[in-house]
């Protein structure tokens, strides 16, 4: 169907007999124009969980007390993911998550300019009454 039948207005109907009959790949027809939809596909699917690592420092070891904790996360990964994984990793309630990005410095070698990396860590608070043993043997 060109653009011209439309600017027309003859309007093709498909008919039941010219449809696959894979369910998988289901065709929906438009009632208002009669145009044939196809579902799109996705062509990369994310994780449910992102990889966390815990972030060991004297900082973190003190906010540890109040109930937060600090992890190192990817880049790309956001607040949702982070709760996610950690509730399921280490199975406490997580009550709030916030993530503070790093942008990657610039750095000079005598003429050659390069870039540090970028990074982003993730404070985590627990429900009252959730601990993590993270320090432990540091």
């Amino acid at each position: 169907m060109g653009i011209f039948s439309r600017l027309k207005g003859n309007k093709e109907k498909v008919k039941e007999a010219d449809k696959p009959h894979n369910e998988a790949a289901e065709e929906k027809v438009s009632e208002a124009d009669g145009l044939v939809l196809q579902p799109q596909k996705t062509a990369h699917k994310r994780m449910d969980v992102v990889a966390v690592m815990p972030r060991i420092s004297e900082k973190a070891a003190v906010q540890s007390s109040a109930g937060k904790y600090v992890f190192n996360v990817p880049v790309d990964a956001n607040k949702a993911e982070v709760k996610k994984s950690i509730e399921s990793l280490y199975g406490v309630k997580v009550t709030s998550v916030n993530i503070l990005r790093g942008i990657g410095k610039v750095v000079r070698r005598g003429r050659v300019e390069g870039r540090r990396n970028r990074w982003k860590k993730a404070v985590v608070t627990l429900k009252a009454g959730d601990k993590l043993d993270l320090f432990v043997g540091v």
